[in-house]
């Protein structure tokens, strides 16, 4: 048995909220809204001034706050911005525009380093990578500008850009930027100083832009969608449409299996909708508490907290046989029940909406797409760290006036072991497998258009490799002995049949 104490990380996600002037703080793990901090005026830019610390930009009252998401102590400081704000966390620098110039300050705001002048109306600013370049986009002026960061001095301008430049994005190796013009994305190719353009369908009109990998993912307002877009080819293949109306903002998460997109529905509950990078699919969607809500930007941060791990070992007994064949086997297991005692949805809100609830039904849990990772630990013969984020799937039905309604969410938590595996094998030959069964703690409640109810989960895990199996010659009875074989279906094909794993996993309605 192995016990190591770790200090790991819990994700949360942190929205600008500009007309309810708040930091909304969600649970990653079950996306529940857990606390909304009042800072300043019409809060919209977010950046990470460090692992604990979020920057806001606030342009009305000409605030930049900085929040400590570990105390919640809220900093307000008065600088003149216009909500558009960067930082350097390598340099320690943050700029701030303003309208007309860019101010250049220390990472803790107490001193002002230098200043950048001449523009007409700042739009957009963007440093590269390694805070060595800064590039700064103005809506009247139509002109992309670069500087260097050392000295501010001017080192490549593209005028004449066209009309309505909102918005640039530029590429990790500072070749490319793309710019967004309302109806179409201007790319410019810096080096040769080329441009093309991409028209997007008619209605369009582009908020934001974000790349992984190769794709572009343009969220785009006037559609209410989100444009992907082949980087490669520089062609539109496909979209996603949103939960509700506007997208404004975009951002992947630092595993890259997750883009979270905030739509300020002006009209009703702004939001954030999660989508799976790997499917590009709506997979979840979180309502903002307050009506007319406008969620403006959206980051991520993982919050430090102590966890110790459970352990499970196993031991592998030799069997002499007279014929091997070559089967699936379960080389180790662990069991863990997983509690979220408090979890909070918030349904679509009308005036005068009346709901009943109805039922809830998980899906059997998986394993998330890149999540995993398994390592040997040095001087610990067989010992294998094991971590992989498990996320259960579930349906919430519920009647709206007296009309079926349903909408998608999840919950997941990180899971880090150590489990006894055969030193002379290959951690890569080596699955995981999960099952899980979700039962309530409470009954669900609807108050207004919040339902609350509490699970727990219980996750089982095995590790499943091929292995060279004895068993008994034509001649003698068959004897299993400490042999484990299971066969196991995947997530997709359990969808598809809508076979679970377990005889129900669709929990039945408190009566």
């Amino acid at each position: 048995m192995i016990k190591i104490d770790e200090l790991t990380r819990k994700i949360y996600y942190y929205v600008s909220n500009a007309k309810a002037e708040t930091l909304t703080i969600i649970d990653g793990l079950c996306n529940t809204i857990l606390k909304e901090i009042p800072i300043g005026k019409r809060p919209l830019k977010l950046a990470l001034k460090d692992c604990n610390t979020i920057a806001v930009a606030c342009d009305i009252d000409n605030i930049i706050s900085l929040v400590d998401c570990i105390s919640g102590e809220v900093k307000n400081t008065t600088i003149p911005n216009n909500g558009n704000l960067q930082i350097d966390t390598i340099n320690k620098k943050i700029y701030v525009s303003n309208t007309s110039e860019i101010n250049i300050y220390d990472i803790n705001l107490k001193k002002l380093l230098g200043s950048v002048k001449g523009f007409l109306a700042i739009i957009d600013l963007r440093l590269n990578k390694d805070g060595s370049m800064l590039y700064v986009l103005d809506i009247l002026l139509k002109e992309l500008r670069i500087y260097e960061t050392n000295s501010y001095k001017l080192i490549n301008s593209f005028k004449n850009l066209g009309t309505n430049p909102s918005y640039v994005l530029v590429s990790k190796d500072d070749k490319t930027a793309y710019i967004s013009m309302q109806h179409k994305i201007l790319k410019i190719d810096i080096a040769l100083n080329t441009f093309t353009n991409l028209i997007l369908p008619k209605g369009s009109i582009i908020a934001e832009m974000i790349l992984s990998d190769h794709i572009l993912y343009v969220a785009n307002k006037g559609l209410n969608r989100i444009e992907l877009i082949n980087i490669d080819t520089y062609k539109l293949y496909d979209f996603i449409l949103t939960s509700t109306p506007e997208p404004i903002r975009l951002f992947i998460t630092d595993d890259n299996t997750k883009l979270l997109v905030s739509n300020r529905n002006q009209e009703k509950f702004g939001g954030i909708d999660i989508i799976d990078t790997k499917s590009n699919c709506l997979i979840g969607s979180i309502l903002m508490n307050s009506q007319n809500s406008q969620p403006y930007d959206v980051i991520s941060l993982r919050i430090p907290y102590t966890y110790v791990p459970p352990t499970f070992t196993t031991e592998l007994q030799p069997n002499n046989q007279s014929i091997s064949i070559i089967a699936k086997k379960i080389f180790a297991s662990y069991n863990e029940n997983i509690s979220f005692k408090n979890i909070n949805i918030n349904l679509p809100k009308d005036i005068d909406s009346f709901y009943i609830y109805n039922k809830i039904e998980f899906k059997s849990g998986i394993v998330v797409e890149n999540s995993k990772s398994m390592s040997r630990i040095p001087r610990a013969f067989g010992a294998t760290s094991i971590k992989f984020i498990a996320r259960v799937y579930y349906t919430i039905h519920y009647f709206n006036n007296n009309i079926n309604s349903s909408i998608n969410s999840f919950f997941e938590k990180p899971i880090d072991i150590i489990i006894d595996i055969p030193k002379e094998r290959e951690l890569h030959e080596f699955e995981l497998n999960i099952k899980t069964v979700t039962n309530f703690i409470n009954s669900p409640k609807i108050i207004d258009n919040i339902i609350s109810f509490g699970v727990t989960t219980f996750m089982e895990l095995k590790v499943v490799g091929e292995d060279e199996i004895c068993i008994p010659n034509a001649n003698k009875p068959f004897v299993n002995i400490n042999e484990d074989f299971e066969e196991f279906s995947s997530y997709e094909d359990s969808i598809i049949t809508n076979d679970s794993i377990f005889p129900s996993d669709t929990i039945i309605p408190f009566k």
